[in-house]
């Protein structure tokens, strides 16, 4: 919600812009709200309810006692022997890999400046749209936990490769140049959102790639959530799966940094998607199907 918030302000403030141009600076206004935003937000926090004051009827609240950084440090470093987020780490990686692609290689060379936030509108709620589908689907009760999962990943699995299928089907005509060539095209050619012969196709194509984006995170937190019912230690898997995800997103940004071409960038974010997938079925194929309360683990093999 907050990242429509963001292209909704952006949309407005370059609404009226030249937008024959290829690159126009943003105003100083644009980073002047965002930034307003962001000290909102952070005010905000300041009114949260201390934990000791939440209630829930329905489920049991366990707290936990504050650790300091070094017993802190020797649980992250604990973690690592358990196997099961170590098979994690191929899905943790390509879950913002993509974002390179999309946002820069699809996004930035297709469409003009008031588009490109237009279609960030677009983007965010299509993931919104996607998670809160795939909820059902993950909470659904009256399906074991190994049939969800791997009823999850069989929906994502096939969405992925059809929007990347159509992502090869429509770079091969409109995007088949190295970036470093694209810089230099006419400016006319980027598409505008008021031109709907142009532009129906490649925005539903990004509409389509958010919902991938969704399914895929949506997919990492629910198996993260099936490895123990220990909420400080999911916090940590938590927070292992966004340095993993944030590395892969470092690499692919350091692929477009240097001109890597359209067709490069393609195929190493679908090799690395496909790669993925055999580790996280060997996973959604070892959940036990009942919540173990006894131990920390939910699988087969907690050793």
């Amino acid at each position: 919600m907050g990242a429509i918030c963001g292209s909704i302000v952006l949309f407005a403030i370059n609404f009226n812009q030249n937008y024959r141009l290829s690159y126009v600076p943003p105003p100083m206004a644009s980073y002047i709200v965002l930034a307003s935003l962001e000290v909102l937000g952070a005010f905000c926090a300041l009114f949260l309810v201390p934990f000791a004051n939440v209630h829930r009827e329905v489920m049991c609240i366990r707290s936990y006692d504050f650790l300091d950084a070094r017993i802190e440090a020797y649980e992250m470093l604990y973690m690592f022997r358990d196997r099961w987020i170590l098979v994690l780490i191929p899905l943790f990686l390509v879950s913002n890999f993509f974002y390179t692609y999309q946002w820069t290689l699809v996004n930035g060379a297709i469409f003009n400046l008031r588009t490109r936030a237009f279609n960030s509108i677009i983007y965010w709620t299509s993931q919104i749209l996607a998670a809160f589908a795939i909820s059902f689907l993950h909470d659904y009760k009256h399906l074991p936990r190994r049939w969800r999962g791997t009823i999850s990943l069989v929906i994502v699995t096939m969405l992925t490769c059809i929007v990347w299928g159509c992502s090869l089907a429509y770079q091969l005509v409109h995007l088949d140049s190295p970036l470093t060539s694209r810089a230099d095209a006419a400016t006319d050619s980027l598409i505008d959102f008021t031109q709907f012969k142009r532009s129906g196709i490649p925005t539903t194509l990004f509409f389509s790639m958010g919902v991938v984006a969704a399914l895929w995170q949506s997919l990492a937190y629910w198996l993260i959530g099936t490895i123990s019912e220990d909420s400080a230690m999911i916090a940590r898997y938590a927070g292992f799966h966004k340095s993993i995800q944030s590395m892969g997103a470092m690499v692919a940004w350091q692929l477009e940094a240097q001109s890597v071409s359209f067709m490069v960038q393609i195929i190493v974010n679908w090799s690395l998607v496909v790669a993925a997938l055999p580790p996280t079925l060997y996973f959604t194929l070892n959940i036990k199907n009942e919540r173990q309360e006894k131990y920390p683990m939910n699988f087969i093999d907690i050793a």
